[in-house]
């Protein structure tokens, strides 16, 4: 019946697109009705999906890439970029689960794992990504016009966005799953914790690589005091925020699902309108509600119910948004790039995992976590892009064209992992 269903959709949208009213001459018309197919039909990709056991977000984003403005074009550029307005609700939902996700015992038990991997992974992608950068130089043309120093930049910021893992997509699998253990509470720490590892780490880079190239740019420290008040600022809104959430939960404790929504929204915009980290905020917020307070499991339940149609739209868009031209012009490269990365994923996370002295089946299978790719990385992409302009195109082509890849086989691999690690329904028999 689900496979019924996604037929008709797809034939309902193909009539309607071949017929008078498309295109639309309202625009907000061709956005609503975008966001109404997507919505059914990726929704019921994912379902369809779980027949040939693959995530369902992988069929979000397969439906999004399918019907995007690069193949089938029920989506045009505009009603993507319209429709990415909900991102903000999404990471902020988002963030707030990777927040109640985080539990401080579970951290405290786990926190020399979570450092050793990240410190690992780190060091041997950035090395890895550069290394190898000097050595597809002389093989690619599109790289050989670099000097030496560009090619070591290129290549620094390159391996430093490798580092990331897609917390977002990480979670939506874990929640999909259903999944308690010790590989999802790693990959899931890790991911969140890199996440703004990656994001400092990206600064200093960027930073340091425009003083280096530049001989009129002075190097400017006054951007780490910047930096560390937005993260103070970010933290002091997170406790707020989470402080408030637990007396509503307490005191009102009527629509939660509405008010949860309502907070993510606000939250955002919030934030984002004054300089501050939403995801950062949110995350706080959450890890405050489920810490230091008896709401953590209300809380949760209304973020599950209230999330998955802001789910489904967000991964879908980001699925029609996926450059292809950018893929078919560099898939060889792309796909060398990602092999290797997850060559470095692999031997990062076992070297970490060995110096933190964790058993034998997390050192040698939790890297397949590690994988997926999206998000933080795409905001980096358009700051190397405008900071670089004389390369900075090509870098924006190839980090789409390896995010694409990533981003369809992550989910896949992480579903693997939790089930082949007999984590997968483990949440659902502890509940």
């Amino acid at each position: 019946m689900t496979l019924v269903a996604l037929i008709i959709v797809f034939l309902t949208m193909l009539s309607i697109k071949g017929t008078m009213f498309s295109p639309f001459s309202n625009p907000g018309q061709g956005a609503s009705l975008a966001f109404g197919f997507i919505l059914l039909f990726a929704f019921l990709a994912g379902k369809q999906g779980k027949r040939f056991r693959i995530p369902q977000i992988t069929g979000y984003i397969l439906a999004g890439i399918l019907c995007g403005p690069f193949l089938l074009r029920f989506l045009s550029q505009a009603d993507v970029v319209n429709l990415q307005l909900l991102d903000g609700l999404a990471l902020s939902l988002i963030a707030l689960t990777a927040g109640g996700e985080m539990r401080l015992e579970k951290l405290k038990r786990s926190i020399r794992t979570i450092s050793f991997v990240v410190i690992s992974q780190t060091f041997f992608i950035i090395t890895g990504f550069i290394v190898s950068g000097f050595v597809l130089r002389r093989l690619f043309p599109v790289l050989s016009g670099m000097s030496d120093m560009q090619t070591f930049m290129f290549f620094l910021l390159m391996g430093t966005m490798a580092t990331a893992t897609s917390p977002s997509t990480t979670i939506a699998v874990i929640n999909e799953t259903r999944a308690a253990g010790k590989h999802s509470d790693l990959v899931l720490s890790t991911a969140v914790v890199k996440d703004f590892f990656v994001i400092i780490l990206f600064t200093f880079v960027v930073s340091f690589s425009k003083s280096t190239l530049s001989p009129d740019h002075i190097f400017d420290l006054g951007f780490f005091l910047t930096l560390l008040k937005e993260i103070g600022g970010s933290l002091g809104i997170g406790l707020i925020l989470g402080g408030g959430i637990i007396l509503y939960l307490r005191y009102v404790n009527k629509e939660i699902a509405v008010f949860i929504l309502a907070v993510a929204f606000i939250s955002y915009q919030v934030s984002h309108q004054y300089g501050f980290h939403p995801l950062m905020v949110c995350l706080i917020a959450g890890f405050i509600v489920e810490n230091f307070s008896s709401q953590g499991e209300r809380f949760i339940l209304a973020l599950e119910r209230s999330s998955l149609p802001v789910y489904v739209v967000f991964f879908a868009i980001s699925g029609a948004s996926l450059n292809l031209e950018a893929l078919r012009q560099h898939w060889v490269l792309a796909l060398i790039f990602v092999v290797w990365r997850a060559a470095l994923k692999f031997t990062g996370t076992y070297t970490g995992a060995r110096l933190a002295k964790e058993d034998s089946d997390i050192q040698k299978r939790s890297w397949a976590g590690f994988i997926s790719q999206a998000g933080v990385t795409l905001g980096m992409v358009i700051v190397v892009e405008r900071a670089f302009p004389h390369w900075g195109l090509l870098f924006k082509t190839l980090i789409l064209a390896i995010i694409a890849i990533n981003q369809i086989i992550g989910p896949v691999m992480l579903q693997k992992l939790l089930l082949r690690s007999d984590e997968a329904g483990k949440k659902l028999m502890e509940g």
